[in-house]
């Protein structure tokens, strides 16, 4: 399920409790203006409100990016010992 801004606000406000407000963070925020077609000039034509969610709800079964994530993570890693 998609957040709202809100709930994102509140996970981001836990984290600043128990890491610091200087804790590194890495994010990518999508929201649903990042949901657009094209019209035929090539213009962003935002798309309604509840097919912006299930886009963004849909993108958490997307495993491959936590898995891309999650490699990328290890190789710097490794490549930093």
């Amino acid at each position: 399920m998609a957040r709202t801004l809100q709930q994102l606000k509140e996970s981001v406000d836990r984290l600043i409790e128990q890491q610091g407000k200087d804790a590194p963070v890495a994010a990518f925020v999508f929201t649903n203006e990042d949901v657009f077609v094209m019209d035929q000039d090539g213009n962003p034509d935002p798309v309604q409100r509840e097919i912006a969610e299930t886009v963004l709800d849909d993108l958490e079964s997307f495993d491959h990016i936590y898995t891309e994530i999650f490699d990328c993570i290890e190789e710097t890693l490794n490549s930093t010992r």
